[in-house]
């Protein structure tokens, strides 16, 4: 493009420049899709490129510029640019060298009105117990609206002024819980929370417009605790890789919608006053009426887990959508041993459960490895499920290769009869990848973030 300016302009169209009937707002659209090296050389087509490039507001990634020359372009584009900035994007370049060679940039971020800001310190990975300070500066640029940091130290009792922000990603940050509890509070807009093996241990909920909040906590942890102290928009909570000792409070989430995945071995569960246990007594007072999308996770082989899969479901009251995952948990994590036992009896002798009979229309087992337990599992559902409309049966990755596993599944589940008529769906290719279901969790217009 350095050298094909007039081509842009005139290719195709005999020599007429048809790019110059265009207004400029769309002009200065098309430069913004554009990766920042090329958009930068239109200004070299003609004088009025020249100043919509300078006048536009800035997308920077410094993964678009070529390596060596991050360090040496960064700066010289945030200083030099005449515009407010929309996206800079900033994981590849040595932010060492940023602040030397541009000492004031956490302070231009805000003076030029910066939108959507990530800040990626990946050059501190190989020495965790060096994580740079996060500049405090960063805390006061009042026109974000999206922020994303990874790998930084938060700077404890750091002034947070941050009106507009809609989305905050903390991923691999050291911050205290107090710190953490204040951050929140100090985005009187946010929509949406996403975080990722922080150190935090304790992670207190307090917003007024917090909608949505996706958590992946530390996995080797004795004790996590995350408390939704006072949500009242809150409409989900989609948990990733919680191993141990974790537990979930919901003392004010009255529009809690989504929740998942509970893990019938390592949450714990506690609504109102009461901590839910295989064996605690449901009372209306502590019930979640609110939740109509549930995802858990449990082991079908273990008794224990197949009783707190039973509590929860209790708990929950009008569960429209119920996704299980059938899960063999990680053998480094210290967990009983899955009996080996037949639980059809168990099944048999367990009385209705209120939202399978009466509210449940759709479910969706992931995982599923064709257990002896978890048919017997399908045929209770298939007793009581008086609502259910839809059962899709996912297969786990590890079955596809065994036509006559698959083959053998497919038989058992057409011979489960279901109240409503409905038959078994059985879905035989692969799910989702993590990085897609985190992406959906954060998507807040997607309805259903645990569907396949």
């Amino acid at each position: 493009m350095a050298d094909g300016g007039a081509s842009l302009s005139t290719a195709g169209h005999g020599g007429v420049d048809r790019f110059s009937a265009l207004h400029d707002d769309l002009l200065r659209h098309i430069i913004t899709l554009l990766p920042i090296r090329y958009a930068a050389r239109t200004a070299v087509l003609a004088s009025r490129w020249r100043y919509l490039w300078r006048s536009n507001r800035l997308v920077l990634m410094d993964a678009d510029i070529p390596e060596p020359a991050h360090d040496a372009v960064v700066p010289r584009v945030l200083a030099d640019h005449l515009g407010h900035f929309r996206d800079v994007i900033l994981y590849d370049c040595r932010l060492a060298s940023l602040d030397r060679a541009l000492p004031g940039w956490p302070r231009l971020l805000a003076v030029k009105r910066t939108e959507r800001l990530a800040l990626g310190n990946r050059f501190n990975r190989s020495e965790p117990s060096s994580v740079r300070l996060l500049p405090a500066g960063i805390l006061r640029c009042d026109s974000l609206q999206q922020l994303h940091l990874d790998y930084w130290t938060f700077p404890s009792g750091a002034e947070v002024l941050l009106p507009h922000l809609r989305a905050l990603t903390l991923t691999r940050i050291v911050i205290s819980d107090p710190d953490l509890e204040c951050l929140i509070a100090a985005c009187p807009v946010l929509k949406s929370l996403g975080l990722f093996v922080n150190s935090s241990k304790h992670v207190r909920l307090r917003s007024k417009s917090l909608i949505g909040c996706t958590l992946v906590g530390p996995s080797r942890v004795e004790e996590f605790t995350v408390t939704m102290v006072d949500t009242p928009l809150l409409e989900r909570f989609h948990l990733f890789q919680l191993l141990n000792g974790v537990e979930i409070r919901i003392t004010r989430a009255p529009n809690l919608r989504v929740l998942g995945y509970l893990d019938t071995r390592v949450h714990k569960l506690q609504t109102g006053n009461s901590v839910i246990a295989s064996d605690t007594m449901v009372r209306a007072s502590t019930v979640v009426p609110s939740v109509n999308i549930l995802g858990l996770t449990v082991n079908f082989g273990v008794f224990a887990e197949v009783k707190m899969l039973v509590s929860f479901l209790r708990y929950f009251t009008d569960v429209v959508t119920l996704h299980i995952e059938s899960a063999l948990h990680d053998p480094s994590v210290t967990a009983d041993e899955p009996s080996g036992e037949n639980h059809a009896k168990f099944w048999q002798e367990t009385r209705p459960v209120c939202c399978l009979r009466s509210h449940v229309k759709k479910m969706v087992i992931h995982d599923f490895r064709g257990d002896q337990n978890e048919f017997e599992f399908l045929k209770f559902v298939a007793m009581n499920a008086q609502e259910l409309q839809s059962l899709l049966v996912v297969l786990q990755e590890g079955i596809f290769s065994s036509a006559d596993k698959v083959t053998e599944i497919k038989d058992e589940l057409q011979c489960l009869q279901f109240p409503t008529g409905i038959s078994a769906v059985l879905q035989v290719s692969p799910e989702a990848g993590t990085a897609l279901r985190w992406e959906k969790s954060f998507d807040l217009t997607v309805d259903d973030p645990f569907d396949c």
